[in-house]
């Protein structure tokens, strides 16, 4: 069998502007055993198919882009997680997770829509933050925003999938800055962290991170 080479697909179908890097389906079964008088296994069943993955894109045209809700089903798989990462010398670039059970699509479930509505270039870092007011003439090194929430899988009397919902969705945005002004949380986001860092051979910097919650949107 020869070996393949360069073959990465998008679990989570066409996403607009988006060029898809790798993917990596993991499919997993619980096991369940009963134990013999002796202490040695008797029986077992395998139950509770489950595939996650994670996959990962570049940005080649932002005009348009899609940026996926969290509880989203997209190509069958729920959105579990999306990041989406900016540096000032590189393209944006998109890691999406996600999961289904067993061979069927996952069914439908609450969704979270995020803050980051659009994405002005497929290269380098926004000039301004979401959710973040920052100094006057800052440069914005890097940016990593992040959307997610808590989904709760329930079981039936066989143990395999029986219905799953979402709650308490929220997103997060980290961001170095090449300045040491005063970062603050815009209205409705709360400001986790910041930190300076001062250097006798480089510009000072400083670095932020945001968080909010939000309510779902379907």
């Amino acid at each position: 069998m020869a070996t393949t080479f360069f073959g990465p697909t998008s679990p989570f179908g066409t996403l607009t502007g988006w060029e898809v890097q790798d993917d990596n389906p993991t499919t997993t079964q619980t096991r369940a055993q009963a134990l013999g008088s002796d202490g040695d296994e008797i029986a077992k069943r395998l139950h509770d198919a489950k595939t996650t993955v994670t996959a990962n894109y570049t940005l080649k045209n932002a005009t348009g882009c899609k940026i996926p809700k969290f509880g989203e089903i997209l190509g069958g798989y729920h959105v579990d997680s999306v990041t989406i990462t900016f540096g000032n010398t590189a393209f944006v670039t998109m890691s999406l997770t996600g999961h289904k059970h067993g061979a069927s699509a996952h069914p439908a479930c609450r969704t979270y829509t995020g803050s980051l509505a659009q994405i002005a270039s497929n290269f380098g870092c926004p000039s301004s933050v979401v959710g973040m007011t920052l100094p006057a003439n800052a440069g914005v090194r890097s940016m990593t925003y992040n959307l997610q929430g808590n989904h709760q899988d329930e079981l039936g009397s066989a143990g395999d999938f029986l219905a799953a919902d979402n709650y308490d969705g929220y997103e997060t945005v980290d961001c170095e800055l090449c300045d040491s002004g005063t970062i603050s949380a815009a209205a409705g986001w709360d400001l986790t962290s910041v930190s300076n860092g001062f250097s006798n051979t480089a510009a000072t910097t400083a670095s932020a991170t945001v968080e909010k919650h939000i309510a779902h949107s379907t």
